[in-house]
């Protein structure tokens, strides 16, 4: 899966004098994404919570239907603002911006009508690539990342590295610079909107400060 290339990705070094209480307490690169969020990247984060608004109901039936953790939504800001008809450079199309690849894999057509901008037929799509990479990694960071890179560029990191760690695997630099700053975009998206980052294994917050964050982890489990 490859992700549009968009400014959430990058957030300046100067990301602006807004700060949130809690993202104080979150991992560096979580608490940059969250003040990118509310100050340079602010109009980009609220138009593309405004689209999702159209879509939010369906999106949290059809992860209710395959098992999916409703938070899972906001990978939609950072692949594409929840715009149907987004399209990459390297043709991932659509609010989950799927390569042709994996689209087919997970039962759409993108020959005639490419069924990447159907809303909800690549909602369905991207929730099962979504189980399935949680299937393999058992960890939503580790997930996330495959989403991103592809899970076999994230299994070869991990055999590379010997460990099963997101943030340790980044800060090594054996992921991708784009994974590396992907994943924690998507948690700060979630943050900002639920007041909680996901988290299981890996954890979104640094050891010192676990205890003193002032938000929920989410326990998602695939076994409903």
């Amino acid at each position: 899966m490859e992700a549009v290339s968009a400014p959430a990705y990058a957030p300046p070094s100067g990301v602006g004098a807004h700060e949130s209480r809690g993202a104080l307490a979150l991992r560096p690169m979580i608490g940059h994404f969250v003040r990118y969020f509310l100050g340079p990247g602010a109009k980009s984060y609220q138009a593309s919570v405004n689209r999702l608004q159209r879509y939010r109901p369906m999106i949290s039936r059809v992860f209710g239907e395959e098992g999916l953790p409703p938070e899972l939504v906001w990978i939609g800001l950072v692949e594409s603002g929840y715009d149907s008809g987004a399209r990459s450079p390297k043709n991932a199309v659509g609010i989950w911006q799927l390569i042709p690849e994996t689209a087919m894999k997970f039962g759409l057509n993108v020959s005639q009508r490419d069924e990447r901008t159907d809303p909800e037929k690549s909602t369905r799509a991207a929730a099962r690539y979504l189980k399935f990479l949680y299937g393999t990694f058992g960890d939503w960071a580790l997930t996330l990342a495959a989403y991103n890179a592809g899970e076999r560029r994230v299994q070869t990191a991990i055999e590379r590295a010997q460990y099963r760690d997101f943030w340790r695997l980044s800060a090594s630099g054996m992921l991708p610079r784009e994974t590396q700053a992907y994943v924690p975009a998507v948690l700060a998206a979630q943050f900002l909107a639920e007041g909680r980052a996901i988290g299981e294994g890996s954890s979104p917050y640094d050891g010192a400060t676990k205890h003193a964050a002032k938000v929920e982890l989410a326990p998602f489990s695939l076994s409903r």
